[in-house]
């Protein structure tokens, strides 16, 4: 059976050319225990601790289940595998309730197997307790291969002293595929490239001596730099929520890596679909995926474990594209690449080995125990006895000039596609790297230019200046803006951000009225605050912390907020009065909790100890 979702959405979306078919995919009810076993039927129960049992109980709309299961129980309930088709999505609804005496995490995992086994997996992390039910949406398009999908329960208890309980919707599994083809559109293709961990002064066309970044410097010369641009904060999960939401990570609701992003909040995924776009993304990072919300709207995603290289993506993304030819299209790329360690292929690292930059290196650092933020290497970035500062600088220009490479493939299919003048491509980043400055050594979490200042490109033929510089200050809260302006499609009035179409100098009317950034928690909250070359820290209460002259000092070795500048205290006034609007401040959150999985995997990006 197929259905319409056009048919299913409200007017404004279903008068758009997109078209998005549903075809169900039979599961066994989870609701249900025909055997009187506590199993449903159909699937198979493994425990390691504890005991897990399923009842059916009356909830919202009819029949729910009832997940019980005892102190410390590790575990897990998985469907029978249910055959499904390469190259749709696989979608997953239901919805969860927590008894108020749960104290533990669960999560469902969503398998994508071939003929020998899992070729891919997506996992959502809930969040349960005493709270309402919260909505599940998950979705994996499956690769080439893929044969079947099978659906797990897990139940992993934190509190081991207390039994737990959830409620669980039934669950509906799809397959979902999208086409969009019309002419009416302004743009054919809207193309949102993510880099892991670039600073923008080790892009070579902006004065870095390595030639690190030959496709980007291309972009460049045919397209616009904004070379004062700033991401929303330096860490990966609140920077990119703010890229494709158009908020401040405050107004998210978080400036770390640990929250599910709210469900009432827009992306873009669901503002180009609106507009009529089959929307995907092909993305490497743990934190994008089903676990925190950013998959939302998205009929195509494909998410892979961090580490795996650039050129996994142009090997899906390339036959993706070819696939949609004829598709109105907004795509986004997310590589991890340049995140450490930095070990990139030989071919991308041996330039930098040897030359000008390295024999002037002669630095040198200790191995530490600490993930982020001393003088000392990290445990996750170290190669063993390897101490030498250029030893890493040289692996990272190589991890840089490696994702630039795959990059250029993916630009060089579009023009030889003769698809040029139907696309935009913006490249960007979600945070810089300190590469041993101000006692911080190959990681990120700072307000400094080396985590803030990012590359932003913007190139498309006939509709992007070339050669142009952009000297503004600019921020990731204005890519969404833009992105939509270029596309012809309206920019909700609560996106903070506004279209950086046509700036040149100064920041454009409807700006935040400064250029922000912010990283900490409570007390220790502190937001960046740049105009120009001034820039000043501020506490929570919007008290000067530092002043910087940036022009004077690019490095940031001076503080001089015992005698602020004239333009340093106007800009004070400024983020006081923009933070006494209270337009940062979040909706109401609660704390969320981190299981083992999710402890490995940040540990492993260097964001928990």
């Amino acid at each position: 059976m197929l259905v319409l979702v056009a048919a299913l959405l409200p007017a404004a979306l279903a008068a758009t050319p997109l078209v998005v078919t549903t075809t169900p995919v039979p599961l066994a009810p989870f609701e249900r225990d025909l055997n009187g076993d506590s199993v449903p039927d159909q699937w198979t129960r493994e425990t390691t601790a504890g005991a897990i049992t399923v009842t059916k109980t009356t909830g919202p709309g009819g029949d729910v289940a009832r997940l019980a299961y005892t102190a410390g129980t590790k575990g897990h309930l998985c469907s029978a595998r249910v055959p499904v088709s390469p190259g749709a999505t696989v979608t997953l609804a239901s919805a969860v309730r927590g008894e108020p005496s749960l104290g533990d995490v669960t999560a469902i995992h969503l398998h994508l197997d071939g003929p020998a086994g899992v070729l891919h997996t997506a996992r959502r992390r809930i969040d349960v307790g005493d709270v309402g039910w919260d909505p599940v949406d998950m979705r994996a398009t499956a690769p080439a291969g893929t044969v079947g999908a099978r659906v797990c329960v897990e139940v992993q208890m934190v509190k081991a002293d207390k039994p737990g309980a959830l409620l669980l919707a039934p669950l509906v599994l799809s397959e979902l595929r999208a086409t969009s083809r019309t002419a009416e559109l302004p743009l054919k293709r809207v193309v949102l490239v993510s880099v892991e961990t670039f600073r923008a002064d080790h892009v070579h066309a902006s004065g870095y001596p390595r030639f690190t970044t030959p496709t980007i410097d291309g972009l460049m010369a045919a397209g616009t730099s904004y070379d004062r641009h700033w991401t929303s904060a330096p860490y990966t999960h609140p920077s990119l929520a703010t890229l494709v939401t158009g908020l401040v990570p405050t107004r998210l609701g978080f400036v770390d890596n640990i929250p599910t992003i709210g469900g009432e909040l827009l992306t873009a995924a669901q503002l180009f679909a609106k507009g009529g776009y089959v929307t995907a993304a092909f993305n490497v990072q743990y934190v994008l995926s089903n676990r925190y919300g950013l998959n939302r709207g998205f009929h195509y995603y494909r998410n892979h474990p961090n580490d795996v290289p650039a050129a996994k993506i142009t090997e899906e993304v390339l036959p993706f594209l070819d696939e949609h030819a004829d598709d109105n299209l907004f795509l986004w790329l997310h590589y991890f690449d340049p995140h450490g360690p930095y070990r990139p292929p030989a071919a991308n690292r041996t330039p930098f080995v040897g030359d000008a930059t390295w024999s002037a290196d002669t630095t040198t650092f200790k191995p530490g125990s600490a993930q982020e933020g001393t003088p000392d290497i990290p445990p996750y970035v170290l190669d063993p006895g390897k101490t030498e500062r250029r030893h890493y600088v040289a692996g990272y220009d190589g991890d840089i000039n490696y994702l630039d490479e795959e990059l250029g493939k993916l630009v060089r299919y579009i023009k030889t596609k003769g698809w040029a003048e139907d696309t935009l491509i913006v490249v960007t980043a979600d945070h810089g790297e300190s590469l041993g400055e101000h006692g911080r050594t190959f990681c990120h979490g700072s307000l400094y230019e080396t985590d803030l200042h990012v590359p932003m490109v913007m190139w498309g033929p006939g509709r992007v200046p070339a050669g142009g510089h952009v000297t503004a200050n600019t921020n990731h809260v204005d890519v969404l803006p833009t992105l939509l302006d270029y596309a012809g499609l309206p920019s909700p009035s609560t996106l903070q951000g506004v279209s950086l179409k046509g700036v040149t100098t100064a920041r454009p009317s409807g700006a935040l009225p400064v250029n922000i950034a912010v990283v900490g928690r409570g007390d220790k909250l502190r937001w960046a605050v740049r105009d120009g070359d001034t820039k000043i820290l501020v506490d929570r209460d919007g008290q000067l912390v530092s002043a910087f002259d940036l022009a004077k000092d690019p490095g940031e070795l001076r503080d001089v907020s015992g005698t602020p500048s004239k333009e340093a205290r106007t800009l004070l006034k400024q983020a006081q009065a923009w933070l006494a609007t209270g337009a940062w401040k979040p909706p109401a959150t609660r704390e969320q909790t981190l299981d083992d999985e999710d402890v490995a995997r940040l540990r492993a990006l260097g964001y928990v100890e």
